[in-house]
């Protein structure tokens, strides 16, 4: 029987609700060995560890409820994978945990039923322009998770807020703000131009067709 020592996890991050996925190996966990998996935007997402190599606790701050929830999987569970860790108060799902393959089966699934929801609530019709504020919060998305989004203070802990003709960056810790327009072309080519965003300290910018800031 080959045994498939790939386990891959994703969790959604409490803080900014990014849903990221972390692929391991069961030879990465060592006895009492704490493993942090962090979120881009700077937050921890879950802790996991194992005492015997027979039971898992994974630890998960909760973006459900704000709690934070301890779960134990054996081993034959983890390697068995198909595995969807809910709230212990909603019963929403803020995780799943099995072979890299399943688990983004499962995070594919998760994001189609997400966009069917948000379409039938007529989220979509809220931008100004859909298609291109659609596009632009994808880029964002890709800029964190390639660490790319940073503040010249020195915290990359950076608040994403989305409005209906605009997306706002916030540093948590000085307060700039970068405000990035997405009404038409123009300002979704900027921001498609972009390798990266550096924020300044205390100051507040923007980034529209118009202003190219931030190069």
């Amino acid at each position: 029987m080959v045994v498939n020592t790939n386990i891959a996890f994703a969790i959604k991050c409490d803080i900014c609700g990014q849903l990221k996925e972390y692929n391991m190996s069961l030879f990465d966990f060592k006895k009492n060995k704490v493993i942090d998996l962090e979120c881009t935007c700077g937050e921890a997402n879950a802790i996991v560890q194992t005492k015997d190599y027979k039971n898992f606790w994974l630890q998960i701050p909760c973006f459900e409820c704000q709690d934070i929830h301890v779960f134990k999987y054996t081993l034959k569970q983890l390697v068995k994978g198909n595995i969807i860790t809910r709230c212990v108060e909603t019963g929403k799902e803020i995780a799943f945990i099995g072979s890299p393959q399943d688990v983004k089966e499962l995070v594919n699934e998760y994001k189609g039923e997400t966009n069917d929801l948000l379409t039938e609530l007529g989220f979509y019709d809220y931008f100004v322009n859909s298609e291109v504020m659609i596009q632009c919060i994808n880029k964002i998305r890709d800029l964190e998770r390639e660490d790319k989004i940073k503040c010249e203070c020195g915290n990359n802990s950076i608040e994403v807020n989305i409005y209906e003709d605009r997306i706002e960056l916030k540093c948590r810790e000085c307060e700039s703000i970068q405000v990035i327009y997405a009404e038409n072309e123009g300002d979704l080519e900027n921001l498609l131009n972009k390798k990266s965003i550096l924020m300044h300290k205390n100051t507040f910018q923007c980034l529209d067709a118009i202003n190219h800031n931030n190069e």
